[in-house]
């Protein structure tokens, strides 16, 4: 038996199993009944196999009633595969939804990965993390979250400790007069992170809660200042300690209708690159 076999025998095949007569399959299909019935014997020969007999009517037999079910999916493969290939030619829409919390450096890498797709009209906006309400619209939705968040794993890219940057005051005391956080956090996990590394909050202490990143890069370097945020809303590592035991993720969600087209522009694995190069790099 040979591998291969013309797929248009297939079809003809097919829509025979399907109708159960030569005479509508060859309606359907505009062509003669003896070049169907030429058509099946073509596919019966290949598998050297009766497939079709006569019985009230037509009736597949076990190995046509196999072919027909293989037969359906390739022809379905081939509809699929001509009409992805035909997208190809064409401009497509992507919406993207990007976390205030995200490095503007960072979102710069991304958006210049992503401009290399040539096929793809790209539109992209900003989202603050406690309101995502109409993000999850959108094609794709990148954002910073934690565990509590309960994101699935399959929209997980990278997992890493937060970070802590600490400027100690011009006397060399550990007391602590601003406090910059990411909105990810509340104010009691910082509590907990500033006891655990011994650090006093004085009474009339600064607390600024933030979403967007730069206004937590403003929170970098001072005296007698905190800044607790993930990695990817940093511009740098420099002078920062990881806290091991709270953690955020870098997630990136992509809708049910843009799913399909993931794996064709491999999006998971070139941003999955530029934010390790990132968080490597800073």
């Amino acid at each position: 038996m040979k591998h291969s076999i013309d797929i248009k025998f297939l079809k003809t095949f097919a829509c025979v199993a399907d109708k159960r007569s030569y005479s509508d399959a060859a309606a359907t299909l505009f062509m003669t009944q003896p070049a169907v019935s030429q058509h099946v014997k073509k596919v019966e020969q290949h598998f050297g196999k009766r497939l079709l007999e006569k019985s009230a009517g037509l009736r597949l037999t076990r190995e046509g009633q196999l072919v027909f079910l293989y037969a359906q999916k390739a022809l379905r493969l081939q509809d699929e595969m001509m009409s992805e290939f035909a997208k190809l030619g064409q401009q497509q829409s992507l919406s993207i939804a990007i976390d205030d919390g995200l490095s503007p450096d960072l979102v710069v890498a991304i958006a210049r990965e992503l401009s290399d797709l040539s096929s793809l009209n790209l539109t992209i906006r900003r989202f603050s993390a406690p309101r995502r309400a109409g993000a999850e619209e959108m094609d794709l939705v990148m954002g910073i979250g934690r565990p509590a968040d309960q994101i699935p794993a399959r929209d997980v890219l990278h997992e890493q400790p937060l970070l802590m940057q600490y400027s100690a005051a011009e006397d060399g005391s550990d007391t602590i007069s601003r406090i910059f956080y990411s909105s990810a956090l509340e104010q009691q996990e910082v509590n907990a992170i500033a006891a655990d590394q011994a650090l006093v909050i004085s009474d009339n202490c600064l607390w600024v809660q933030a979403a967007a990143a730069p206004l937590l890069e403003d929170g970098h370097g001072r005296p007698e200042q905190l800044l607790i945020a993930p990695p990817w809303s940093l511009p740098s590592r420099q002078h920062a300690t990881e806290i091991a035991d709270y953690r955020a993720s870098f997630y990136l969600r992509a809708s049910q209708q843009f799913r399909k087209h993931f794996d064709m522009y491999d999006l998971t694995d070139r941003i999955g690159t530029v934010v390790k190069q990132h968080t490597e790099g800073q």
